[in-house]
């Protein structure tokens, strides 16, 4: 006999809004020290996301701007910018590692966290977040001339792979760093024939978020369902 363990789920207040100046961020959270992929990716079809230990969505009262989007990988085809992006980083060496601590990995994400947001993040944020996990992730580095300029964290899971977070050092900016990493991730989901990578939220009014919907065909989840986008 199977036995399911039962799962509490807890409404919360995390203060400001993290992406738009005004509103507060509402969500229903749950914990898992252990969850299986097939399960996970069924959250991720419903709108979950997770950080660290803890799976939310977001209920934000009278706001709907944060709405998970997926990219249909088989169909993606780059467009001119992205196709430039890819020239412009052929330098670029891209590793995976399992998602262990590491200070240079720590260095980079609380430098970009510290440039971007001014936020100064200790080490055990750091591991909460990213290290911390319930799933089979790992850390994609991004090396140019042996030394790191980005790390993206991503999930592994059965028919899809979802991106945790990206961090890249503030002086590599022009390389389109954030780009770039989606550009290898659909790579890794086609050699390891997935069918979605889950980007996260896109954010139509925040300029940082607003990106995501470039890579085409996708999907974004309005309403509780998927629409093409």
């Amino acid at each position: 006999m199977q036995h399911r363990h039962a799962v509490t789920i807890y409404r919360t207040s995390n203060g400001p809004c993290p992406y738009l100046p005004h509103g507060q961020w509402i969500t229903d959270v749950f914990y898992a020290d252990r969850i299986s992929g097939r399960t996970y990716e069924k959250l991720l079809e419903q709108g979950w996301r997770r950080s660290g230990n803890y799976f939310y969505y977001n209920i934000c009262p009278g706001c709907g701007q944060c709405m998970p989007l997926r990219v249909d990988v088989r169909h993606f085809c780059p467009n001119r910018s992205q196709k430039r992006t890819i020239r412009d980083n052929r330098d670029i060496t891209v590793e995976r590692i399992p998602a262990v601590f590491d200070t240079q990995d720590y260095a980079l994400y609380r430098n970009y966290c510290l440039t971007r947001y001014n936020q100064n993040l200790t080490e055990d944020d750091y591991q909460r977040f990213l290290t911390q996990s319930p799933l089979t992730t790992e850390i994609m580095r991004y090396r140019s001339g042996g030394s790191l300029i980005a790390a993206a964290w991503i999930d592994l899971l059965p028919d899809s792979i979802s991106s945790v977070y990206c961090a890249y050092d503030p002086a590599c900016a022009q390389r389109s760093p954030g780009t770039l990493s989606i550009l290898r991730q659909i790579e890794l989901c086609r050699r390891l024939e997935k069918s979605w990578l889950y980007l996260g939220f896109y954010v139509p009014a925040s300029l940082h978020m607003s990106y995501k919907k470039n890579f085409r065909p996708g999907q974004i989840f309005i309403r509780k369902r998927w629409h093409d986008s």
